[in-house]
């Protein structure tokens, strides 16, 4: 045993009180007779069953929800949604240039090979209800769940390993614990990674990261070797979970050497020592993009390009604008954390271009009026064990957040979403900062030194409060858009998103003016042309759709050769009895996917009406054959069956 380690009772019952505070400090992990396992699960089982309550009262009543917006694109029409596209690792290459071929965007084949584990959840739900949103949620919800009693159960592990001479009371400790939890439970800005289906991404990489970060600190502790050894290799596995689930958790490792070394008093070598394994799943994300990049622009290996994977649109963000721009971002999220209103699935937000334009300056004074005050705390209270844990929250809010807003480029400038997993270092800073308040107020004032605790009590109940109501906004796709519309009158996708609700709801004379509107905010918003072009044809007005198709071709080359396009120019020659130059479209779409169902089954009905039953009947069967729960399909096959018998048996 370690010298550090050999501290007598006397010793500790000597140890400082905190802000006045009688001390009754935590002892570090040592040989124990009793597993951790046990102890944690006797002392923490009612905190934690309050956590699993909150959560799910706040979401279970969400569970049927429609599916809105990315769960659409990334999992219903996904056209790499499927089981055959985890065989990816046997046809690397190919799979990354897939979309290019099939003229669809290449972030699906970017998303699935970065995000595997992720999506074989996805997957797995699918086989179990088909597209029901129901288990998708009830997923969600659970994985929330976990992770509220994971930062619980790290905090829980963290206090149990405080160095000699930092200490910190149980009434801190059990304070600190069970507010982050709950705070990080209750806060609405959780929404956009539970409710919001796809985004399983975000809560899932902060799961895996969570439970890997426990299982290490439980391992430093352990007793046996056999037992450190396995805890361990579990937090191995869930690191590699974790980056196969989402990239914002390639610094984790790095910052679990940080809290180990600062919070937990170990020396910065052997910090390293134990978080080696994890250190070295660190390359798998950087070398996966690089390669994925090196694919995509076929001239080798480009640091700068594989930056820029995603941020592939017309006009492409400059890099230093997006970093100008993201300190105003991570402000304003910052003030959503303290006071979440105005919460907004797609918001819209200026680019800045320098650090002297003024709200970019005057973000930037905040950031460093913030780090300067936890660094001054970190410097000055050193024997508070609360002043290395703030300062190691902060950075884990600063490292996590930086991936979406300062490394990678992404197209869009905000989503509340991108700061679940930074969330987790705020809810702590935000309830170290109550402790410290509540110390602070002497013993001799029992009334007033209750005041934060019953602070935080308020607070999460506001929280709760306001999740609700921000749930209730996600009960339909129209009323989401409408709030978005409300909120971000001057984003072009989002009156085009409205749109498409209104138009699936079978109304198209009202959702024309919302695709109008969005096309003269961006005329180069390819959706909304295509939704605008195909409720034109359904209201029976095939000359306008034409005319939108070929003027949008006529403005981007790119679009001639995408599969949405030629389609809906397809559609507009059939209803305009062009069939010749609808039967050339069709076809074209079947050279690039044979086995695209719609494709079929639109040159069967180019066949029918010039009366070619038999390559009708053939194509109709082939459109069955890969999509049988197509109705419409089966009643025109069988009608044509009993008519045409002859070119049916042929």
């Amino acid at each position: 045993m370690s010298k550090r380690r050999r501290v007598s009772k006397k010793k500790a019952a000597a140890s400082p009180a905190i802000h006045g505070e009688e001390a009754n400090p935590l002892p570090a992990i040592g040989p124990l007779r009793t597993s951790i396992w046990i102890r944690l699960a006797k002392s923490h089982t009612v905190a934690i069953s309050c956590l699993v309550l909150l959560c799910t009262c706040l979401y279970a009543w969400t569970v049927d929800f429609p599916m809105v917006f990315d769960d659409d694109t990334y999992l219903k029409t996904n056209p790499f949604f499927h089981r055959d596209s985890f065989q990816y690792v046997f046809s690397f290459r190919e799979f990354a240039l897939a979309p290019q071929r099939m003229g669809t965007d290449p972030d699906f084949a970017v998303n699935f090979i970065l995000r595997p584990v992720a999506y074989a959840t996805f997957l797995l739900n699918y086989y179990i209800d088909g597209f029901n949103p129901r288990w998708y949620r009830v997923g969600n919800i659970a994985i929330h769940t976990a992770n509220a009693a994971l930062i619980y159960t790290l905090l829980t592990t963290l206090f149990r390993r405080l160095p000699e001479g930092r200490t910190l009371s149980k009434s801190s400790a059990r304070f600190i614990s069970i507010t982050a939890a709950a705070l990080f439970a209750a806060h609405p800005m959780a929404i956009e990674s539970v409710t919001y289906i796809v985004q399983r991404f975000t809560s899932m990489v902060t799961m895996f990261s969570l439970a890997a970060a426990c299982l290490h600190f439980m391992a430093n502790g352990a007793i046996s070797v056999k037992s450190r050894r396995w805890l361990r290799a579990g937090s191995v596995v869930c690191m590699l979970l974790a980056m196969q689930t989402k990239e914002s958790s390639f610094p984790v490792p790095a910052l679990l050497v940080l809290i180990d070394w600062l919070v937990c008093g170990s020396g910065l070598k052997q910090s390293i020592k134990r978080a080696l394994p994890l250190l070295l799943c660190m390359p798998l994300i950087p070398v996966l993009v690089i390669a994925i990049s090196a694919i995509h622009n076929g001239q080798g290996v480009d640091l700068g390009q594989s930056l820029q994977i995603v941020n592939s649109r017309d006009d492409p963000l400059h890099h230093w604008h997006y970093l100008m721009t993201q300190l105003t971002v991570i402000v304003h999220y910052l003030r959503l954390f303290i006071w979440p209103s105005g919460l907004n699935l797609d918001p819209e937000w200026p680019t800045y271009e320098s650090l002297w334009q003024g709200p970019v300056l005057g973000s930037f004074c905040i950031l460093a009026a913030l780090t300067t005050s936890v660094w001054v705390f970190f410097r000055r209270c050193k024997k508070d064990a609360r002043s290395a844990l703030a300062w190691c929250s902060l950075c884990w809010f600063f490292v996590t957040i930086s991936i979406s807003s300062g490394v990678v480029p992404l197209p869009d400038m905000m989503a509340e979403h991108r700061t679940y997993l930074p969330s987790v270092g705020i809810m702590i800073l935000i309830s170290i900062a109550l402790d410290s308040l509540r110390t602070a107020i002497p013993a001799g004032m029992p009334v007033l030194r209750k005041s934060p605790p019953a602070f935080a009590t308020i607070c999460c109940l506001a929280l709760a409060t306001a999740t609700c109501f921000r749930n209730e906004v996600w009960r339909t796709r129209e009323s989401l858009w409408s709030d978005a519309a409300e909120k971000s009158p001057n984003k072009f996708r989002v009156w085009g998103n409205l749109g498409a609700v209104i138009s699936q709801a079978g109304n198209d004379a009202a959702a024309e003016p919302l695709f109008r509107k969005a096309i003269e905010l961006e005329p180069r918003f390819q959706n909304g042309i295509l939704n605008l072009s195909n409720s034109l044809l359904r209201m029976e007005r095939p000359q306008e759709a034409l005319d939108i198709t070929l003027d949008a071709i006529s403005q981007s080359e790119e679009a001639a050769g995408k599969a949405p396009f030629v389609y809906t120019l397809g559609l507009s020659f059939l209803q305009l009895r062009r069939f010749g130059e609808a039967r050339s479209m069709f076809e074209q779409l079947l050279e690039i996917n044979p086995n695209d169902p719609l494709a079929h089954r639109a040159i069967g009905t180019v066949y029918t009406l010039t009366r070619d039953y038999r390559a009708a009947i053939g194509h109709m069967r082939r459109a069955l054959e890969i999509n049988p729960a197509d109705t419409e399909v089966r009643d025109s096959l069988e009608k044509l069956e009993r008519k045409y018998p002859l070119a049916a048996g042929g």
